[in-house]
């Protein structure tokens, strides 16, 4: 696939190393909790698809409505890690998408079961150009494998409440 940058001055190699850093910081500020932060790396709208992890619908957010729920959901845990490897990235313009391994293992010290739950899967990011600088304006996770204790992420999110 050729692609065409919008702007003759960036090179699909500037805008592929743009995508890689961006989607990095997504899990080394999540992991951070550095809620202000990780607001920045989205789009106006965000589409957002965790419907094989916890079923429902896929939603589209806004970023402060995205970083609220991941705040409500993993602020309280005692630790979160991230990562996210082995990139794939398709550039059309200003319009690019990105698949991804990912493993994300949660941590909470709990009386109701094992203290870690860790998830593994694909994250398909859909990205677009906003002025120089690129922005997550989609997320699916698909789940492959999960084990250890699922609901920490749910009595963390309980504690977040009370």
């Amino acid at each position: 696939m050729t692609t065409i940058p919008s702007d003759p001055t960036t090179t699909e190699t500037e805008d592929r190393l743009a995508i890689l850093e961006l989607i990095g910081r997504l899990a080394l500020l999540l992991d951070a909790r550095d809620w202000d932060a990780l607001e920045l790396l989205f789009a106006d709208q965000v589409h957002y698809d965790r419907t094989s992890l916890f079923g429902g619908e896929p939603q589209t957010l806004t970023p402060a409505e995205l970083v609220s729920g991941y705040r409500q959901a993993l602020g309280n845990l005692d630790a979160l890690h991230h990562l996210i490897t082995g990139h794939v990235i398709s550039i059309d313009g200003d319009q690019a998408t990105c698949a991804a391994n990912m493993q994300g293992t949660h941590v909470l010290a709990n009386a109701s079961g094992g203290p870690v739950w860790t998830v593994g899967g694909r994250h398909d990011y859909q990205l677009e150009r906003n002025a120089d600088e690129w922005r997550i304006a989609g997320l699916t996770f698909t789940v492959q494998w999960a084990t250890g204790n699922m609901y920490i992420v749910t009595l963390a999110a309980a504690a977040s409440q009370t």
